[in-house]
């Protein structure tokens, strides 16, 4: 193994495999090769023991190789099977461990998968094959024991532990194993104990950290908290694999304990403190920790940061092995949409958390608010019932329904709850100030909010004396974050009234005056930082000289009137001021490296030698210098540009790449090692090495503009065009507000480049727009105008080249426009003074015109062809569009031809049934005459039969109407109406008899006219 960087050298673990003829194989267990055939088959060669095969899998094993530590199991079984020496029995530790092995892979997948079952299988096959070779092999019962809770057959699993520790009670993996079980059934008493018995016959045993952290929870569980730290403080210090786990389980305990009111304030701020601590250390420890990565989650959701949040929870879920991690994850998640006011993705989220943990809490409290929300206030309430239920002591669940009852009408209730709030509630200014700080970076005004919060709290207190320590660092930090936002003004305002409030506390007490005049010291110095920022510098110089004056030893007022006289451009006096920090410390590595830098802008050598003293006297390990003095080399080698000075140029940059890679090592995402590195790269023509670095830097650096200028760089320099534009597109908008001159030039090239590789005039025209932004923005560059030129010039080429159908006259005057300009442009550069020195190439300006005037020529012929094309096609289009209006026109009138004769139909159709109609009628009266007439002539006659009885009968009136009623009855065709003219007229002539014939034939010729009209209209 070679040495290590600080010249020490340690031998790498083997495994010494004796071969035949007395050999031996080392195997080096931290290079083991990726395919383990290489070795399994020298073994099957050399007939290596089986005992070598275990330990070549166990090896793989703890390397997190599991495939090929199960492929190496398998190897050893099937030589063993095809051997016939080997001894049955041999064959049993391969195969729990094979079993073994078959469980880790199902832990690892999905829970209720497909290939989480075919692992438990092929376990349970490796097991039962034990089984049949030694059945009473102890190491089967525990294998099998763990395969049993797998499976959630604890039952099971518990006969198979009872009967190892029947045989032997010291078994610790037996011990473990039942500890767990009892832990699952909440005998956290009993648990303990077993947890105990295994730690008391461990003497040192592997499964020592193991069992530690169990003895922790059921502590734990046991609201046996400090005890429970001592014990994971123990498995912590032992630096175990369960680092990670006990690392967080403290955390939670520590949180927890910061939430309780019985420890006071800062017992609390200390505790959530040591809490966030110890969440980080086992995420550094794990970061695959499902545990630890939803805790981080919850703890980025707090920080209002949600894509961290978002990003963490989601890969809690991918690497969760349990129903109760994986739920916790679905709540993260939930409630990430949920505040994001992506609601149907919460609610499914929250769902799925009680699915896989129905008695979670918050996802219940997550899905009433959700149904609030959506105002079902009926479902939400009995949501909240059920929670205040099973958390009764919980105000916000109080709050919340409170303000449902009163929604619901259910006022008393209301009434009620709220007034339980009054008693429970606390004001607890140490923890909003706490997250206020963890708001300040993500979400100014929330922190703000919060410490005004605070303030309030503060500024009402009775007495004022338990918050009246916090008072200036509250008003400082509210100073602050004004300055932040940059409303100076406030700052201002509240960095005074901290000043005062320092001076009130030492007039009235002496007990913290040396806290009062650190925090008074703290806050002059950010005041001093406000004038600066707002440009009176006089002020700012004043504070800094008095806080010199009365602190010698505050570097950092030395520093800020160092600075100052920098941006004057007094180097020397700067340094002098950097110097006087050395009175107090003559290491100070900020010093040295201001002096440095302040060197460096004087394009002074010695700055190397001021970068070196940090790293030689000061710290060894500080990145800014491993970077600045990468800078200084890469610099160096740069002004390397002769052929004699190569091998010193490849040396500059050697010791650029070591500076940086230094700096990398110690901070990985160091975004400007990283970045320098990557230049370098590019420069020295890796650049599929540096274009990869600098992808990186920007998703771990987004808001650093170098890195996204130079990686489009880099997709122009691979010809990934296309690419390049859109990041300097994206640069311009996101951090130059497409105001740099120098990006706009980029961006055209890359522009130029790949309108020229794909012919397209349009993206030719962008480039020219770019370029003439540039210009407009350094108008006196003459290398722009001959770009401005150049790109003219290749846009009414591009134009010019277009087949006749796709240009237009229009674009062939735009581009030859735009050629005359480009002409005049070079015959200006070209008309430069010979003795002004220039950015741009004389002769090729003088090329460049020449072709010009050759490509004016063709364009004006082409402008020609184009002019007569569009004219025929103009034609053509005319005589089209006419046939189509002739064949239009021919259209509407056969339509209107149609039309009238239809309508002509019509009207002859109507004037024959108006025919037919009057000749119908004219028949209907002949009839009705004809048939009148005959009823008169009976009628008469009738009469005259009447007249004739009459004369002949001597009886009296009587007799009269007694033979008019018979004669009525005889002829059936009168009514009462005739009966009554008989008796009227009885003694009458011939000619009122006549008359009264008349009058009823009348009648009849009316009636039997309405009958045939009628009968008319329906013919």
């Amino acid at each position: 193994m070679a040495a290590s960087t600080f010249g020490y050298a340690s031998k790498p673990k083997t495994i010494e495999v004796p071969l035949q003829h007395e050999q031996v194989l080392e195997v080096v267990c931290n290079d083991l090769p990726v395919n383990p055939l290489e070795l399994t088959d020298i073994f099957q060669q050399e007939g290596v023991a089986l005992t070598y095969y275990r330990a070549l899998a166990i090896e793989y094993y703890e390397q997190q190789k599991i495939n090929e530590s199960v492929s190496v199991i398998q190897t050893g079984l099937t030589l063993a099977s095809q051997t016939p020496h080997t001894q049955p029995r041999q064959k049993l530790p391969l195969l729990t461990l094979l079993a073994t092995l078959y469980m880790r892979l199902a832990k690892i997948a999905l829970d209720n998968t497909k290939e989480r079952q075919e692992h438990l299988n092929s376990a349970a096959q490796a097991i039962n094959e034990a089984d049949r070779i030694h059945n009473q092999y102890e190491q089967s019962f525990i294998v099998k024991g763990n395969l049993y809770l797998m499976r959630q057959d604890i039952k099971e699993a518990a006969r198979s532990f009872d009967m190892v520790l029947e045989k032997r009670p010291n078994c610790i993996p037996a011990l473990l194993s039942k500890a767990k079980i009892l832990y699952h059934n909440k005998d956290f008493k009993a648990a303990l104990k077993s947890y105990q018995q295994a730690l008391m016959f461990s003497q040192g045993d592997a499964s020592t950290a193991e069992t530690r952290l169990g003895i922790a929870q059921c502590y734990a569980q046991l609201q046996m908290y400090d005890e429970a730290k001592v014990a994971l403080q123990t498995c912590i210090n032992m630096k175990d694999a369960t680092n990670a786990a006990a690392l967080i389980l403290l955390s939670a305990i520590e949180q927890n304990e910061s939430k309780a009111a019985t420890g006071g304030p800062i017992q609390q701020q200390a505790s959530l403190k040591s809490g966030l601590q110890h969440m980080q250390q086992s995420h550094y420890a794990d970061k695959q920790n499902p545990v630890t990565l939803n805790l981080l989650s919850n703890c980025f959701f707090f920080m209002n940061d949600m894509e961290k949040a978002l990003r963490t929870s989601t890969k809690a879920l991918s690497k969760g092995t349990n129903n109760s991690t994986k739920a916790e994850s679905y709540y993260q998640l939930a409630r990430i949409h949920h505040k994001t006011k992506r609601f149907d993705e919460a609610l499914n989220y929250y769902r799925q958390c009680l699915q896989l943990n129905p008695d979670h809490l918050l996802a219940q409290f997550g899905i009433g608010q959700m149904h609030l929300q959506k105002e079902e206030y009926t479902v939400a309430l009995g949501i909240f019932e059920n929670i205040l239920e099973a958390e009764p002591q919980c105000v916000e669940v109080m709050k919340i329904l409170g303000s449902i009852y009163m929604l619901t009408d259910k006022k008393q209730q209301a009434l009620g709850l709220f007034n339980k709030v009054l008693e429970k509630s606390t004001n607890d200014t140490y923890l909003l100030m706490e997250i206020a700080r963890l708001n300040e970076e993500k979400n100014s005004a929330r922190a703000l909010e919060y410490y005004h919060r605070t303030l309030d709290i503060v500024e009402n207190e009775i007495d004022g004396q338990s918050s009246s320590t916090i008072r200036p660092e509250l008003l400082n930090n509210i100073g602050a974050m004004y300055h932040r936002q940059g409303d100076l003004h406030k700052a201002e305002q509240f960095y005074s009234l901290a000043i005062q409030s320092c001076d009130e506390l030492t007039k009235d007490t002496t007990e913290n005056n040396d806290d009062a005049n650190d925090s008074k010291l703290t806050i002059t110095y950010n005041l001093g930082r406000l004038y600066e920022d707002r440009s009176e510098m006089d002020k700012a110089s004043a504070i800094y000289d008095k806080i010199v004056d009365d602190y010698p030893s505050y570097s950092d007022a030395h520093f800020r009137l160092g600075v100052m006289e920098q941006l004057n451009g007094e180097i020397n006096e700067a340094i002098d001021h950097y110097k006087q920090v050395f009175e107090t410390d003559e290491n100070d590595t900020k010093a040295w490296i201001m002096i440095g830098q302040a060197q460096s802008e004087n394009n002074d050598k010695t700055c190397k030698r001021s970068f070196e003293k940090v790293l030689k006297s000061c710290d060894k390990d500080d990145l800014y210098t491993h970077v600045a003095l990468g800078n200084y080399h890469a610099s160096s080698a740069r002004e390397m540009k002769t052929d004699k000075q190569s091998s010193q140029r490849q040396e500059a940059y050697k010791l650029a790449v070591n500076f940086y890679t230094q700096a990398l090592k110690r901070d990985p995402k160091n975004a400007y090692a990283a970045n320098g590195l990557a230049i370098v790269l590019a420069e020295n023509n890796n650049v599929d090495q540096a274009k990869d670095i600098f992808a990186q830097v920007r998703e771990s650096s987004p808001n650093n503009p170098c890195v996204w200028i130079n990686l489009a760089h880099i997709f122009v320099e691979l010809k990934h065009l296309s690419q390049a534009i859109v990041m300097y597109e994206n640069a311009l908008k996101k951090f130059y507000k497409d105001g740099d001159a120098n990006i706009l030039l980029c961006l055209a090239r890359a522009q130029f480049m790949l309108a020229k590789n794909n012919k397209d005039s349009e993206t030719m025209y962008e480039s020219l727009l770019n370029t003439q932004r540039a210009c407009e923005l350094q108008p006196d560059d003459k290398s722009i105008t001959y770009n401005i030129a150049l790109v003219q010039q290749q846009y009414a080429q591009l134009v010019s080249d277009l087949p006749l159908v796709t240009r237009s006259a229009e674009s062939m005057r735009k581009a030859i426009e735009g050629l005359d300009n480009s002409q005049k442009l070079f015959r200006m550069l070209i008309n430069v003074p010979e003795e002004e020195h220039v950015h741009y190439d004389r002769k090729m300006a003088e090329q460049r015109e020449r072709y010009g005037e050759t490509l004016r020529t063709q364009m004006d012929r082409k402008m020609l062809e184009q002019v007569q094309h569009e004219e025929q096609r103009e034609s053509k289009l005319k005589d089209v569009r006419l046939r189509q209006e002739q064949r239009e026109a021919k259209r509407r009138q056969d339509e209107l031809d149609k039309i009238q004769a239809a309508e002509d139909e019509r009207l002859r159709l109507e004037e024959e049934r108006r025919k037919l109609m009057e000749k119908v009628r004219e028949d209907n009266m002949m009839m009705a005459q004809r048939e009148m007439e005959m009823q008169d002539d009976e009628q008469v006659k009738k009469n005259r039969t009447l007249s004739k009885k009459r004369k002949g009968k001597d009886g009296d009136d009587d007799d009269g109407i007694i033979y008019d009623d018979e004669d009525d009855d005889d002829d059936g065709a009168g009514g009462k109406s005739s009966r009554y003219d008989g008796h009227d007229s009885g003694d009458d002539d011939q000619d009122g008899d006549e008359d009264e014939g008349s009058k009823r034939g009348k009648k009849k010729f009316r009636s039997k006219a309405i009958i045939e009209d009628s009968d008319e209209d329906s013919v």
